[in-house]
């Protein structure tokens, strides 16, 4: 019986470990490899039977925290809405992440072998290691992998240029054609890429406003104003957003 303890505890402690990694994946900005992992503690949990009281309520407390946390994380919400999850229901919550994750490998796929996405990123005039590492910028995009995204974006600056553009010019044409939402979606895509251009907040402050949130507006026009004071458009818009009503 002691080694069935000094096991189950164990197997206790890899769940926390796990539960600490993805909580360090979400503070990284590397949002899908938190789901991940997340994922992976809430399949460890339903085997631990012999645990102490106080061990298996340190876990589910903290996973229960780490749930809260992870549904009111921006990241989270702009990837995949408003989600709440509940007390202790951590079968229903491993359920949903194991959608979510499949669902999201599906998305990223199906962007990948997009031809209209192919001829967006221009890879037919790139390299082949170069072709290989728009996809994986794209990957990390989608998945909401930021720091990583952004490391690899450090190491490889023209090819970023292209991914960034795909992800604005997207934005672009869904705003003309009206489905604003989702140009807010790719124009925030974009800001994972190059969170320091005033006109990706531009573009997004514009979108903000065609759906009449003036709060959200004014937000990023502002965050555009603080990358550059000078930015003679961003200052036009300002004033056009504080003359719009509430």
């Amino acid at each position: 019986m002691e080694t069935m303890v000094y096991r189950r505890t164990n197997e206790a402690t890899e769940a926390m470990r796990r539960l600490n990694a993805a909580k360090k994946h979400l503070q990284d900005g590397n949002l899908f490899s938190s789901i991940v992992a997340l994922r992976d503690v809430l399949e460890i949990l339903p085997n631990l039977h012999n645990v102490q009281e106080k061990d298996q309520k340190r876990l589910t407390d903290a996973i229960n925290d780490f749930l809260r946390v992870l549904a009111v994380s921006q990241e989270f919400n702009d990837l995949y809405g408003k989600v709440y999850f509940r007390d202790d229901d951590f079968s229903t919550s491993y359920d949903f992440l194991c959608q979510l994750i499949r669902i999201k490998e599906e998305e990223v796929a199906e962007v990948l072998v997009n031809e209209t996405v192919t001829g967006m990123l221009q890879l037919s005039t790139l390299g082949e290691e170069d072709q290989k590492t728009a996809r994986l910028m794209v990957s990390l995009v989608e998945r909401g992998e930021v720091s990583a995204l952004r490391d690899l974006v450090a190491a490889n600056e023209s090819v970023g240029s292209l991914v960034l553009a795909f992800y604005n010019e997207t934005g672009i044409g869904h705003r003309i054609s009206g489905n604003v939402d989702k140009a807010i979606l790719e124009y925030k895509k974009a800001l994972s890429i190059a969170p320091g251009d005033e006109h990706l907040y531009y573009n997004l402050a514009r979108a903000y406003l065609a759906l009449g949130q003036k709060k959200n507006a004014e937000a990023s026009i502002a965050q555009a104003m603080q990358i550059n004071p000078d930015f003679r458009e961003g200052v036009k818009l300002t004033r056009h957003i504080e003359r719009q009503p509430l």
